[in-house]
Formats: structure tokens, sequence, C-alpha cells
């Protein structure tokens, strides 16, 4: 803790403990325990008590005067719990009376402070923060807390409640607790090394018995708040509580199994699923007991469907999950995709997706006659048999069956494949564009599974019927282009996926490309570059592609009028430059885009592809570059947008890299070492001279004077860079490379803050001289601050506080 926030945090306490001068904005309580929490990580507690004693007093005061704002009174409670958190800060505050006056709330509950749901919240959350050591578990036991807990559990107010809740399960899986019960006889335990000794805390088996109790009756209680309530404390204890305790849990979870049957909208059927999941990764299941498999498998076959889908992937994802139930919650989880196939032709056989269901499908039918359901469930079943099948190998007719039924599902949203009888429901997915994404996105990540390349020519087909429909959703389209791409990738030597490659995509591109919609153009030109990138060493590809015109239609589209489009035109041709061969000088057309585009997008493309040119040497394109270089890095420095700049700065970077690298500095931008022993002097300083002769230097110290702090904060970094590298390599430059401050256009700032003369003194300075004036390590750490890093501070908050506590109510102070 600084100076200032020690000295103001007794002013601080001071008013939070005056009932009189009330605090506007309770947010800045929770603010001040965070940051106090943040403290007593730093140092113990007893530490910061002893350090100051006002936070002490502060608790004295408001716990003993029954007087203080509910707020503060709940903020007093949570600062003591966690004061307490660490044995000697517990017994400091334990001598002063404090944790007894402010956790007995006996001497205070007949007030109104524990009417207040938020002084209830406080108490037991300063419970939950003091729960770290066995004083403060004894402390909680001895003083009778665990009656008041339970009743809290049902308190009124969920927030209350749900703490109430956390702390019982804290209690019940506190560490060590076993060790403390009774388990050979009454006031006798064993302990780690399986020996006897007395139990000097029975009060421990008093309490746990409490809550076992409570539980149990909440159980058999019949009110289905009360049922809920006991199943979520189960539900987070079970894994960690004392084996006897879990064993009384289980039985009384399986009693409420009554209650749940024949009713999928009850309340209770999330808890009690969750309930399920936490008992198989207990030793309940590994110890064979049957009834958590068979109560699974009986929720799996009486579950609606997208309730039974979602808890049938967790079933697959247990472990140790017996193979018969992880076989009936496949079948589940692929139940409705296997639906759409004989809900759409009546007469088909069930597939090998249903033939190990043997629960009634009455039940899913019934589900699926609403279209709003239909779809949800036919989407969840999509999205978790992509993930379970990528997850789990499964027999290639399974995967099979899969992908035909996805390629089903495609064919019946466009509405090309079901039969005259077919159901409502499905002739409702007809231009259904939820379950075509969904669709997609499976059919995308199913050509990581093998087994499928007979059925590639199918999935072709209704890839392409989808890119050829006039009418298909924006998304819809970008999702089929990259499913596309990723089974090329992968069937790239089948004659199905060359066919497609070859004769298909490119016409159909050329065609996408004048679509009216912007989205279409942009998401085909983005697919245009990663497939050519992909396939840039495929023949039969590069022939298609110098005869299809293609490369007219994206010079077109240099000037379309979506900034977007116009960016991802200027994306394609710069990455695929060395691939194609145009005879118009690309560098010269993209200068012009940087000095004239009027948006930002496309200046942002422009910079980036000249970066991917230095960065990637091709001898033509550096050759077409190196005549504009210092324009380009003037425009992008002067531009107004600045993620322009930002990626100026990035082609200086690589530009340095270069140039340095040619005489043996470092491989590296962002590592500077010590250079080889025969670098000469003159390599060095022909190297600086090249970058002051494309106005680098500019480019930077305009950066480090930038008014946006990323612009700054890069430039920075680069000079820092520089600087390293300089100063192992005094010996080898000499001082040209200099600069007239006078007649730059950021020299005359750089005059005022780094060498204290007046604006029009006329100064040269070579760069060794510059670089180790500047203070660049301070202004990066300072660069590095967040900009309300002064708002943010601690400091601030205190001073917010304390003038909050002259404000109105209509002129409330916003603490941060």
């Amino acid at each position: 803790m600084d100076s200032d926030c020690t000295e103001l945090l007794p002013q601080v306490c001071a008013v939070l403990a005056d009932p009189n001068r009330a605090i506007a904005d309770d947010t800045c309580l929770e603010k001040l325990l965070d940051w106090l929490a943040d403290l007593t990580g730093q140092v113990p507690g007893i530490s910061l008590l002893e350090l100051n004693p006002c936070l002490t007093a502060f608790l004295s005061d408001v716990c003993r005067s029954g007087s203080a704002e509910p707020s503060v009174f709940a903020f007093s409670l949570k600062l003591a719990g966690l004061l307490a958190s660490s044995e000697q800060g517990f017994i400091h505050l334990q001598q002063q009376g404090i944790l007894t006056c402010a956790f007995g709330y006996q001497e205070w509950a007949g007030s109104s402070l524990w009417q207040d749901a938020t002084v209830r919240s406080g108490w037991i959350h300063g419970l939950w923060n003091m729960l770290q050591h066995w004083k403060a578990m004894h402390f909680l036991f001895e003083n009778g807390f665990i009656k008041v807990i339970l009743h809290l559990q049902l308190d009124r107010s969920l927030f209350v409640a749900s703490a109430a809740n956390r702390l019982l399960a804290g209690i019940l899986s506190f560490p060590g607790l076993s060790d403390r019960l009774p388990l050979t006889g009454e006031g006798t335990t064993i302990d780690q090394r399986g020996e006897r000794k007395d139990c000097d805390l029975p009060v421990y088996t008093d309490g746990i018995m409490e809550i076992v109790q409570h539980v149990e009756d909440s159980l058999t209680s019949g009110n289905p708040m009360h049922i809920q309530r006991s199943l979520n404390l189960i539900a987070s204890s079970l894994a960690k509580c004392p084996a006897h305790v879990r064993d009384t849990f289980w039985q009384g979870t399986v009693g409420t199994l009554e209650a749940l049957k024949g009713n999928d909208g009850n309340s209770l059927i999330q808890p009690f699923l969750e309930t399920l999941h936490v008992a198989s990764r207990t030793p309940l299941l590994s110890s064979g007991n049957p009834s958590i498999a068979t109560l699974m498998e009986d929720m799996l076959c009486t579950l609606n469907p997208k309730v039974a889908i979602t808890f049938a992937k967790g079933v697959i994802h247990m472990e140790s999950c017996p193979q018969s139930l992880k076989k009936k919650a496949l079948a589940v989880i692929l139940q409705p995709l296997g639906q759409v196939g004989m809900l759409a032709d009546p007469k088909q056989e069930p597939s090998g997706l249903l033939k190990d269901c043997d629960f009634p499908h009455a039940a899913w039918e019934e589900d699926f006659s609403q279209k709003s359901s239909y779809v949800s469930v036919l989407c969840l079943s999509l999205t978790s048999a992509a993930e379970l099948l990528l997850e789990f190998p499964c027999e290639e007719d399974c995967v099979c069956s899969v992908l035909l039924s996805v390629i089903a599902v495609l064919k019946v949203c466009e509405g090309s494949s079901f039969s005259s009888s077919a159901g409502r429901a499905v002739r409702k997915l007809i231009g259904c564009t939820r379950v075509q994404k969904c669709a997609l996105d499976t059919l995308s990540s199913l050509n990581k599974c093998s087994g499928v390349n007979p059925h590639v020519g199918e999935l072709f087909s209704v890839l392409l019927s989808y890119l050829e429909n006039p009418d298909s959703d924006p998304t819809a389209f970008k999702k089929a282009l990259q499913a596309a791409f990723n089974w090329l990738c992968t069937c790239s030597q089948s004659s199905a996926a060359g066919s497609f490659l070859t004769q298909d995509l490119l016409p159909l591109l050329k065609k996408r490309f004048c679509d009216v919609r912007w989205e279409i153009r942009d998401s085909s030109l983005e697919f245009f570059t990663q497939l050519t990138l992909q396939f840039k060493d495929d023949a039969s590809y590069r022939g298609s592609l110098s005869n299809s015109g293609i490369i007219d239609s994206l010079m077109v589209l240099l000037t379309d009028p979506e900034s977007y489009v116009r960016a991802s035109a200027i994306s394609a041709l710069g990455q695929i430059a060395h691939i194609i061969r145009q005879e118009e000088d690309l560098s010269a057309r993209f200068l012009d885009i940087l000095a004239q585009d009027t948006e930002g997008f496309a200046r942002r493309a422009v910079i980036k592809i000249f970066s991917i040119w230095l960065k990637h040497p091709n001898q033509d394109l550096c050759k077409s570059l190196e005549k504009h270089l210092s324009t380009v890095l003037q425009l992008g420095s002067n531009d107004l947008d600045w993620e322009v700049k930002i990626h100026t700065l990035e082609l200086a970077q690589i530009l340095i890299h270069q140039t340095l690298e040619g005489s043996g500095q470092f491989s590296c931008p962002y590592v500077s070492v010590i250079p080889a022993p025969h670098v000469k002097r003159a390599e060095m300083t022909a190297a600086f001279h090249n970058l002051h002769h494309h106005k680098l230097f500019d480019v930077l110290f305009s950066g480090l004077l930038d008014c946006d702090r990323p612009v700054a904060r890069k430039a920075c970094t680069i000079l820092l860079n520089l600087k390293g590298v300089l100063t192992v390599n005094m010996d080898t430059l000499d001082n040209t490379v200099a600069f007239n401050l006078q007649g730059c256009r950021w020299g005359q700032e750089m005059l005022k803050q780094c060498f204290n003369a007046a604006s029009d003194s006329a100064m040269h300075v070579n760069i060794v001289e510059l670089l180790s004036t500047l203070d660049l390590e301070d202004m990066k750490q300072a660069l590095d601050q967040r900009s309300d890093h002064l708002e943010n501070s601690p400091r601030s908050l205190l001073q917010d506080i304390l003038a909050s506590s002259h404000t109105s109510e209509d002129n409330i102070v916003d603490c941060y």
C-alpha cells in the first residue's frame, strides 16, 4: 500500500463508520473489498491489521453500533471474514471480540438489519471468506451457525440461498473433515496413519449430522424449492464429502426419482441430472453401484429429446462409463438425424443410427410436431454428432450413416429431397437457415473422419447446389465454401474433388464476384484466396485459373462500392501475385488506393500486403515495391486511421529486420544480439543509411509522438530494439545518420521534450545521440499502462468514496 492510500484509508474508515454520512454508490464498497482482498493475498491478514489499525477500529465500531447502513454493515461482515482468513488475523480479531460480535447475529438480529437481504448475504460471505483454516471451522460449529446457515439455504432471496448452499458445500468438502468425524465409536476417530485417537471436537459430528438430516427432510418434503436446493447442495458436495455422508445423500437422491417420472417440465430435472453426473465421478460408480447406470439409462429413454441429448453428451464423457450406456447415449444423440430420413420418407427402413434405439419413437415424433422444437433438437443433434465423432472414434458404418444423414438434412432444407407423404415438420425445414448452418458446420468437420470416401461425390454435389443457389443465405453460403475447402484438402486425390476444383468452382466464383450482395462477393474473394494458396502447385488448377478470366474480375473489384470487398480484393490479388502473371504493376495500383481510398479497410489491406511481400520476398514483387517504399511509409505514417499507422510500423519493423540481418546484426526483429566480431563499420553504417534513405526514422519518431497510444507504444518498442542494437554496436557505426530537428515534422516537439530547446532552434543530432537522449524505457512503461490507470487506482477509489460521502443523490460520483 503506498503512502497516499495509507493516509486516505483511516479517513475512509471514519466516513464508513459514521451512520450520518451515507455512501451514495454502494458499488465502491465492493471495489474497496476487492482491493483489500488483493492486499491480504500479498501480506497476511495480521500484518494488514497491524499496519492499518483503522481497520480494526472500523470493524469494532460498525459491528457494535447496530445503526450502520445495511450496505456498510454487510461490507464490514465480508471484511471481517476476509481479514480472519489467516489464522493470525483470526486470532487477533477474536481476541478483540470482533468476530463474536459481528457474526453472533443474535445480538443484533432483532434490529431491522437482519431483515435486509444484503446483510444476510454479507453474513454468509463473511463466513465463506473466513473458512480457510480449522480455527474458523471450529468457530462456525461451536457457535451453532450451522442451524442459521441451513435456515438461510431456504431463504426467500435467491442470492442469499445460493451463497448459503455454497457455504454448506464448502463445509462438507472441507479438507480433512473425514478425519475429525467419529468412525469407530463415540468420541473416537482414526487418524491418517490408521491409529485410534480421542475426538476433542464432537461438535463436528452433531453439525454434520444436522446438515444431513436437513437434506433428507428437504428431499422428502414434497416442496419443489426445498428439493431443488438440496439437490444443488448434493451436486456441489458429493465428490468431496465424507463417505458416509455421500452414501446418505445418494440414497436420498434416488428417492426423489418417483417425483420426477413422467414430468419432463419439472424444475427438478436439471438439478437431478447434474447430481447424477456428479455421482458418476465419485466412488459410487467405481464401487459397482448399479443404480447410477440404471438411472441414467432410464432418464435417457424418458426425457424429452432436447434434455436427453444434452444429458447424453455428459454420459458419453464419463470415465469408466459402461459400454452399453455409452452406446445408448450415442443413439439418443444421433436419433434426430436418423428421424429426418424416416419422416421424409416413411418407407425408409431404420438405418444404423436407429437400430440401437429401443425407446418409442412416438415420444420424439410428438416433440417434432412443432417447428421450433424440431429445429432446436435437430441442431443440437448435428453439433453434438460432429463433436462426438471427432472425439470418440466410431465404426465406419456409423460415420457414413451420419454423413449421409447430414447430406439428407441439407437436401431437405433446400427442398430437393422429400416424399409427397413427408411429415409437416420435415416440410417446415425447407429454407430453414439455422438448420442449414448447423448441418454445413457438421459437414465441414466430418472431413477429419475416416471411411467416408465412397460418398464424396454426393457431398460435393449438395455443396455445389448450395453455392449455385442465388437465394442462399450469405452465412450459409460462407459455411458451404468452408466445407468445400475442408473436403477438397482432404480428398484432393479423388476424381470427384478434382472435377469440382477445376471445372465447377472457378466459373461459380467468377459469377459470385458479381453478386448483388456484398457479403457473397466478400466471402467468394476470401475463399478464392484460400483456395489458390492451397492449390498453387496443382498444375491443373493453375491451368484452369489462367484460362478462367477470373483475375480480370478481381481487378474490377478493386473499385467495388463496398470497402470490405475492395479490401478483400486487394488481399486476394496481393497474396496470389507471385502465382499469377499480371501485366499491370500491382504495387503502383495499390499505392493509388493507399493515397486515395476514403475507407480505412482498403488502406489497411494495402499496407498488410506490402508487409507480406517484404516478409516473403519475390524478386519481381520486391523490385516493384522498392520504387515506392519511401512513399508507402510516408503515406501510411500520415494516415488518419490508427490501424493503418500500426500496420505501417509493422512494415517498418520488417524492413529494419531485413536490412540489419543483411549486415549480420540479428535474426529476429524482437531480439538484439551481440554481433559477430567480423562485422565491419561500413556494413553497419550502410544499413542505417539505407533505413534513413527510406525515411524510416521519420515513421518511427512520428509514431512515438502519435496521439494514439497503440501507435506510440508500437513505435517505442521498435526504437527500443534499435537502441539495443546500437548499444552493442557503438564502435561500428559512424555519426553520419543525422537529423535536422528543426526541419523534421516531429523534430520541434522532440526539441521541447528531450533537449529543452526552443521550437525555433536549429539543431542537428545523430541517431545514436537521439536514441540515447530519449528515455524510451520510461516511455514504454507509461505507454503500457491502461489509459484509465489513474482513475482505476486504489488512491482514486479512496478519494471517490470520500467525495461521494459529501455528494447528494442527484450528483452521484461514479467510483470507476
